[in-house]
């Protein structure tokens, strides 16, 4: 069984044994088609993307068979880079392993794959010189704690749309480092030289760092085992469960996500993966006084759960001063969504009311910056009226007159599409709105936004649209000012 173990607890001949089957698949040309494999994929195929970490699992799996070939070892285990104890002194660096950092020049000139004993590809199969190292120099002088591994461990989805790099709450979009403490990528920034392009494959340690993200995900995995791969469907074409994905060819296993998803059946084992018990969500209490909370980290989520007795009309709400967005699940499932919010209540506060069932509930929160943090205090109280409905937008009907009555309001419309085609939907009068359009059939997904798209200072949105059910939602393009409008939707 192949084990994978921190590179910096490998003995001597294991060592020995890991760089001489580097050195043979370059010697073999294979090393070299891993780099171009992963050079010449398209960026948004396998980064920034929720396809990010099946991919490289993929990708990282591919190799440490072909070390098991080209060894005749199929007990050969990928090691992984463990950031918290890998920094420029660990023993990874030593000459028996990795080589160190670059000269003043950034040439790696010690180890086995040094200047003379190793050369570097470009994008197209091209020499393009030395082993290239610049520790700590651009911009990210030190590697994640395990203190900042153990936050993004505690992010819960998988991923959230737009399914990219702003993708918030996102354990995947964390873990690759656009937001949050900036994992993945800083382990790229801190080596420098040939890390940074899409080369980064020409040095070795490319494949530790995402054998390391492999090991936190797998970890990740069975500490949620209700937390599934996202999108399955309806994200972009390549990033869906069941899609397969770019520039992966056939072999051992499949090209899709849901080929890779368990890594015990790849026979994926790590040597010291420590299974931390999911953490207990903290309850509110439906009528109690509003719970205090705060976003300490950029990029961090809060998960709550509330328990509802019976059917009827409740408010979830936030207070102070904080921009929030907030997510609703259920009931009784914490990965089924209901709906979201981002400033229904007063001062950019999120608010969701409506009718909820009997069960459980959950609700994750984070502010509308990943860059920011900040205080709030969440509660839910019992309405024992029903929620008004969301008014609704008739195709080619009447305009319905409406208002800004009060700083930070927005309003919320819905509209039905049952024939794909082009449709319009603006605002009319004398003050300066903003729209937003969500769908279709989830008030998540922002697909379209205008400011002055319209007459004078009105909005326009104009787009092709699929049958479903869509969203749109006004607001005054000052967060302090007031005033009527009017809004339509019409085919063409």
């Amino acid at each position: 069984m192949a084990i994978r173990k921190d590179a910096n607890t490998l003995t001597a001949a294991e060592r020995a044994e890991f760089v001489a089957a580097v050195q043979a698949l370059k010697a073999e040309g294979i090393y070299d088609q891993f780099v171009l494999r992963h050079a010449n994929a398209p960026m948004s195929a396998i980064h920034r993307c929720s396809a990010f970490l099946p991919w490289h699992r993929r990708f990282i799996f591919d190799f440490e068979l072909e070390l098991q070939r080209v060894s005749s070892n199929p007990n050969l285990g990928l090691p992984y880079w463990n950031w918290p104890s890998g920094g420029a002194n660990a023993s990874m660096w030593n000459d028996d392993l990795l080589g160190g950092d670059g000269d003043a020049g950034g040439v790696v000139r010690t180890g086995p794959f040094r200047a003379g004993q190793w050369t570097v590809i470009n994008a197209s199969g091209l020499p393009a010189g030395p082993l290239m190292r610049a520790f700590g120099q651009n911009g990210l002088p030190t590697l994640p704690t395990q203190a900042e591994i153990d936050q993004v461990m505690a992010v819960t989805p998988y991923d959230t749309p737009p399914w990219d790099m702003n993708s918030n709450p996102s354990f995947r979009n964390q873990l690759e480092g656009w937001i949050g403490p900036n994992l993945h990528n800083r382990g790229h920034v801190w080596v420098g030289g040939s890390m940074l392009p899409m080369t980064s494959p020409n040095d070795p340690v490319f494949f530790m760092n995402h054998c390391m993200v492999d090991k936190i995900w797998h970890e990740w995995q069975i500490r949620f085992p209700n937390q599934g791969y996202l999108p399955a469907a309806g994200g972009p074409f390549g990033q869906n469960l069941t899609d397969p994905m770019g520039s992966t060819p056939t072999g051992q296993v499949g090209q899709r996500p849901i080929d890779v998803l368990d890594s015990a059946a790849l026979g994926i084992v790590y040597d010291d993966a420590v299974v931390q018990p999911q953490p207990e969500i903290p309850l509110i209490v439906v009528g109690a006084g509003p719970t205090q909370a705060d976003i300490g980290t950029p990029g961090e989520t809060d998960v709550f759960r509330f328990e509802i007795p019976s059917f009827g009309p409740h408010t979830i709400y936030t207070t102070g001063p904080s921009d929030t967005f907030m997510t609703l699940f259920g009931p009784n499932d914490p990965n089924v969504e209901v709906t979201s919010d981002d400033d229904a209540g007063e001062n950019f506060n999120a608010q969701i009311t409506r009718n909820l069932s009997a069960g459980t509930y959950y609700l994750r929160i984070h502010l509308y910056s990943p860059s920011t943090t900040g205080n709030y205090a969440i509660g839910v109280r019992s309405e024992g009226t029903s929620p008004s409905p969301i008014p609704e937008l008739i195709v080619d009907g009447a305009s319905i007159n409406a208002a800004i009555s009060a700083a930070n309001e927005s309003d919320l419309y819905r509209f039905n599409i049952t024939t794909e085609d082009t449709y319009t939907i603006e605002t009319s009068g004398t003050t300066d709105t903003i729209m937003t359009l969500h769908g279709p059939n989830s008030q998540i997904p922002e697909i379209d936004r205008n400011d002055d798209g319209g007459i004078s200072l009105n909005a326009r949105i104009r787009r092709q649209l699929a049958t479903g059910e869509y969203f749109a939602r006004v607001r005054h393009y000052s967060p302090i000012g007031t005033g009527a409008y009017s809004i339509q939707l019409i085919r063409g």
